[in-house]
């Protein structure tokens, strides 16, 4: 009786392909779901649904040492002001919501900050009013004992012309009105502390 040789090694490497072809599709879903993340993690940042838009450059801007971008905005007192009428003065702006956990953490930070250096230097809250609640915002000012400048970026201007990719997000501006650095994130008061120092320094 013959064996035929062909026909056995033409079965016998059959669940070795099925294998192969299984493992090769896994890796394609892989990396189509890994597509997929990227371009959602790349539209919804922070703790709500701030969007990026059509933005086609998500890196911070402006960069360090570059001009910070002029705007002009309503404060909850319904005074219009400007970056520039700042000219002459450190100043931080701080982007945040009401619905922003840790915008909340480090409100009070800031708020003791503006007392501690109010003839130095300017702190200036920019709500991300677009994409938060108006009705909400007397009571978390109030919550918080909050006193420096709060604007309104009711159409986004701000938020646009720092590219404000998530909550909180915080931009050192020097004397001159140069960005000194921009921060997504909580900052704590020893950071905060440091940071005016360094601004105030760079102001003698």
């Amino acid at each position: 009786m013959s064996v035929d040789v062909n026909t056995e090694r033409n079965h016998k490497p059959a669940p070795f392909y099925r294998a192969l072809w299984f493992w090769m599709a896994m890796i394609g879903l892989t990396l189509v779901l890994g597509g997929v993340w990227i371009v959602l993690s790349k539209s919804w940042v922070g703790a709500g649904t701030i969007t990026t838009g059509d933005a086609i450059n998500l890196e911070p801007a402006p960069i360090a040492g570059h001009p910070a971008p002029d705007f002009e905005l309503v404060s909850t007192d319904g005074e219009t002001m400007r970056l520039s009428d700042f000219k002459g003065q450190p100043v931080i702006l701080n982007f945040w919501a009401t619905w922003c956990g840790p915008c909340r953490s480090e409100f009070p930070e800031f708020q003791q900050a503006a007392v501690d250096n109010a003839d130095r230097m300017v702190i200036v809250g920019i709500n991300n009013t677009s994409a938060d609640n108006p009705n909400a915002i007397p009571d978390f000012l109030k919550e918080y004992g909050i006193t420096f400048p709060i604007l309104l970026d009711t159409d986004r201007e701000a938020v646009d012309a720092y590219n404000v990719l998530g909550l909180p997000t915080t931009i050192f501006i020097d004397d001159q009105g140069v960005v000194n650095e921009v921060f997504t994130g909580p900052l704590n008061k020893a950071y905060i502390e440091s940071k005016i120092s360094e601004l105030i320094k760079s102001d003698l």
